[in-house]
């Protein structure tokens, strides 16, 4: 992988693994399918039975977050290759479902994000060698790794980055173009290119009392404010939406994980954040004062995935949703 931003004589402050995979003809997709409604049940009657049959993703994660207009969204969060989500797609009874026009009238807004994930696009980082996320559908993990911990950390473990500077001409005041139907119900876009997305977890299961105590009680609420300001502030960020996640079981029942789910204008609007801002300098000083404490026998497991968008390849749509929901509000 490209080394163009790694300090000299440069050694991780701790250690981490990233996802390989030896077979990189078929790339990734990830798909997040989301209901805006004060339960999940109404998408939970077509996943139910659209995600679990032919051609089915091969890792499927459930989440739910409260947005910046209070309003509940529960999603499903789907890894496919390109091959398999096309064939899914092409199934008319998965296709139809959204199509249809009684989804303009289920009382409830649908979206969904289809995010193209070729293998030079898009890199991965876990703190231990348990993956989440795509890692844990990749053939294995890779480290520990030296890319990581320093400014530009994330572009060298994007393999196009030794031949592109993957920036984008877009940012969050330019506005996206957007096919409007049925009255402006249904929307369709595709983002730009090079737009970035981060998929960063957090999981503190492995816990026992004293670490998940600290983690909850002096982490977690500054990654919390950091989200909200990203969220809240598009255009100091240039983050066009940031969710924060609580991953849920399949029973949609509470798990000690979460994530926060980021779509920027491009990758150097979360390098800058990252380096200098203080909401992200408050949680790096918190975690590395558990990291600190704990040392080796850290039980808290971070991981993310980051992919910087191609120019085709994704597709996202709204059916009743809201303006501030996802990429909405830009078009």
């Amino acid at each position: 992988m490209p080394r163009n931003n790694m300090p000299e004589n440069w050694h991780p402050p701790v250690p981490a693994w990233q996802a390989d995979w030896k077979d990189s003809a078929d790339p990734m997709v990830t798909v997040y399918f989301g209901v805006q409604a004060d339960s999940p049940e109404k998408l939970t009657l077509w996943a139910s039975k659209a995600l679990y049959s032919e051609h089915a993703p091969i890792r499927i994660e459930q989440g739910h977050y409260t947005d910046q207009a209070d309003t509940h969204n529960y999603l499903y969060i789907c890894y496919w290759t390109r091959t398999e989500y096309d064939l899914w797609w092409s199934l008319d009874r998965n296709r139809d479902w959204w199509q249809s026009d009684k989804r303009l009238s289920d009382g409830v807004g649908y979206w969904r994000e289809v995010v193209a994930m070729p293998y030079d696009r898009f890199e991965t980082l876990n703190s231990s060698t348990e993956p989440h996320g795509i890692s844990a559908v990749a053939e294995e993990l890779s480290g520990p790794i030296d890319e990581h911990g320093y400014a530009g950390g994330m572009r060298d473990r994007i393999a196009l980055s030794d031949e592109s500077d993957l920036k984008n001409n877009a940012s969050t005041s330019t506005k996206i173009s957007a096919l409007k139907t049925d009255n402006g119900k249904r929307i369709k876009l595709t983002p730009p290119e090079n737009t970035c997305i981060i998929r960063s977890g957090q999981n503190w299961a492995y816990c026992d009392d004293e670490q998940g105590s600290m983690y909850l009680k002096n982490v977690h609420p500054v990654l919390q404010k950091g989200m909200r300001y990203l969220r809240d502030n598009p255009i100091d960020s240039e983050c066009y939406c940031m969710r924060f996640v609580d991953i849920k079981g399949s029973d949609w029942q509470d798990m000690p994980q979460s994530f926060g789910l980021g779509y920027a204008s491009d990758i150097y609007a979360f390098e800058e954040w990252a380096k200098s801002h203080p909401t992200h300098l408050a949680i790096l000083d918190r975690f590395m004062a558990m990291a600190g404490k704990f040392g080796e026998k850290l039980q808290l497991k971070l991981w993310h995935e980051v992919v910087v968008l191609p120019k085709d390849g994704c597709e996202f749509e709204y059916i009743n949703c809201h303006t501030n929901t996802g990429l909405l509000s830009y078009t």
